[in-house]
């Protein structure tokens, strides 16, 4: 369910447009020139029915017409189901074929970028509801590891799909590592389902299945089979087509896009639920300084009125009982960050580590981060094994970069990868890398980040 923008003509105005939303496909007379900056652009008459085809016009989730000499008529009738916008409206800010006419002005970029995020908004409310309804009981599995992201956003998802009628269970297949996260699932009263060694959970006796906080099927070992109906996500852009899949690597955490179907349900958020979603955005965000987007700005702007600083104490005390009494959780981070210093290649102001196997995924992320910190380098790679998936955890202090295009030029072909500008990860099934891989993960990181 990724949106589809299509931009008839550009100018300034859509100029304006695309640094605020750059995912347009183009059909400008300098489009060229568009195309060599990046843009998913073609060069022609933005009314040429021959260039609509090229751009797949009738795919298009909106439509933003900027050239005067397009009819939003016929736009129409070539895709009717996109929202059409004008920005010109003759006759009294009258245009038949629009569903919106935007008055000129310096403020008309902000206008469009306004009524795309409501029609997006709206487009996802109605398949989110289209699907749950299509159901009376659904199994949310989140991955094997819930952190606070997965788990906050998992008891969101199942008050909105309460409130439509459908009652939920939740499922995790491996361990609640950390004495936090404990925590958070005890306070929150949550009954979640552990794994049963030799009795894997019948997930076939549910109308629906939803995958919340991971993709289709890298981190789970009791749903491998299962083709989930929903899919909420922050992570890797999955291929995958369900009912309802809404992954946005651009955000910050899972419970972002959660605290947002909470508003647009209106589902009451206690201090509690707000609190546990501000906290899974703290721990996703390494404490707010990593990955933030608008939309985690207006999520955490939301919640500020129903953050319980009393019950946030509490999570945070178990935290720090964890760092002061060992566990085999902590000693795994501390064995892994350990053969992530010790292992340490540094190419081209680059520096990789591969940590061997691991227990836990996000051991490899926060050996990243702390290398990160004690390396005064752009990016740092840490590479660990899991099972049979070898994953790849990517920091850097240089937006510029952009990491999650980074990792998706480079790994893209061999499994999952992507991410934010100063964060990203791959997943790579070991079938598909030579015996001796390090070489080949270097190699292909440095040829997507030496040449542009």
């Amino acid at each position: 369910m990724v949106p589809v923008y299509v931009m008839l003509g550009c100018g300034w105005i859509g100029r304006l447009l695309l640094q605020k939303e750059s995912r347009f496909r183009i059909v400008d007379a300098e489009g060229d020139i568009l195309k060599k900056e990046g843009y998913d652009a073609v060069k022609g008459d933005p009314g040429d029915h021959v260039l609509w085809e090229t751009i797949k016009l009738q795919e298009a989730t909106v439509v933003v017409i900027l050239d005067r000499s397009v009819s939003s008529e016929v736009v129409r009738n070539h895709t009717p189901s996109a929202y059409i916008i004008t920005v010109h409206g003759e006759n009294g800010g009258i245009d038949p074929g629009a569903d919106h006419v935007v008055p000129a002005g310096e403020t008309l970029a902000n206008e469009c970028y306004s009524q795309i995020e409501y029609v997006e908004k709206k487009r996802r409310k109605d398949l989110l509801r289209d699907a749950l309804q299509s159901g009376t009981t659904m199994a949310i599995i989140m991955h094997d590891n819930p952190d606070p992201d997965c788990i906050s956003s998992a008891l969101s998802l199942k008050l909105i799909a309460q409130n439509m009628g459908v009652t939920s269970d939740l499922y995790y297949g491996g361990q609640i590592g950390f004495l936090e996260n404990k925590a958070l699932v005890d306070l929150l009263e949550l009954g979640l389902i552990p794994p049963s060694p030799g009795s894997p959970p019948d997930f076939s006796r549910y109308d629906l299945t939803a995958f919340v906080d991971h993709s289709p099927w890298d981190y789970t070992s009791i749903a491998r089979d299962v083709n989930p109906d929903i899919v909420i996500d922050h992570h890797l852009l999955p291929e995958y087509q369900g009912k309802f899949v809404d992954v946005r690597e651009d955000v910050g955490a899972t419970s972002t896009i959660l605290t947002e179907y909470l508003e647009l349900f209106d589902v009451e958020i206690t201090p509690r639920l707000g609190t546990a979603l501000f906290y899974g955005m703290l721990v996703d965000t390494n404490g707010f300084r990593r990955g933030i987007s608008k939309q985690d700005i207006k999520a955490l702007d939301f919640l500020q009125d129903k953050i319980d600083t009393e019950f946030l104490s509490q999570i945070e005390r178990a935290g720090l009982a964890r760092r002061a009494t060992p566990s085999h959780e902590t000693a795994d981070f501390l064995n892994v960050m350990g053969e992530a210093v010790k292992n340490m290649q540094v190419k081209d102001g680059v520096v990789f580590s591969f940590v061997g196997k691991v227990q836990y995924r996000d051991a490899v992320s926060n050996s990243a981060d702390f290398l990160l910190k004690m390396q005064r380098l752009d990016v740092v790679i840490v590479y660990g094994i899991i099972g049979d998936i070898l994953y790849i955890s990517a920091r850097s202090w240089n937006e510029e970069l952009h990491l999650g295009k980074l990792l998706r030029k480079a790994f893209h072909q061999l499994g999952r990868a992507g991410g934010h500008p100063l964060s990203g990860g791959a997943a790579i099934p070991l079938s598909r890398l030579p015996e001796n891989f390090g070489d080949e993960i270097i190699t292909r990181f440095m040829q997507a980040y030496t040449q542009p």
